[in-house]
């Protein structure tokens, strides 16, 4: 199922980028440590299912795992994203990032000073 030359070795590689030993990555993996072991060891080849809870974990794709041919490791640092945050970058993508950060920085006219005071500042005594 995964690629022959080195799941075992990038799963190693990634865990120790990640500083995670086995019992810390089978915790979070809801498996035992001797499964982990046989899996990062190249013993045994992880399920599908498995298989994709492993690079979540790792913060990889599949398919960099299981792709022979895939050799560079992932860059930076990388986080999980809220509904919210993806929604935000997909409406960034749609109106091109000028556009979006011009939307973004845009502060709304104020008639005058005294309005704006007056609707923000409701416990200030008006001018």
């Amino acid at each position: 199922m995964l690629g022959c030359m080195g799941y075992a070795d990038k799963l190693q590689k990634l865990c120790a980028l990640r500083g995670l030993d086995q019992s810390t990555l089978a915790e979070r993996l809801n498996r035992s440590k001797s499964s982990i072991s046989r899996i990062l060891s190249g013993v045994q080849e992880p399920k599908l299912s498995l298989a994709h809870e492993l690079a979540k974990a790792l913060g990889v794709s599949l398919d960099y795992l299981a792709d022979d041919s895939l050799v560079t490791e992932p860059d930076g640092e990388w986080v999980m994203l809220s509904e919210d945050e993806v929604a935000i970058l997909k409406i960034v993508r749609r109106l091109g990032i000028g556009v979006a950060i011009d939307r973004l920085l845009v502060v709304p006219k104020q008639n005058s000073n005294n309005d704006y005071n007056r609707s923000n500042h409701s416990d200030s005594p008006p001018s």
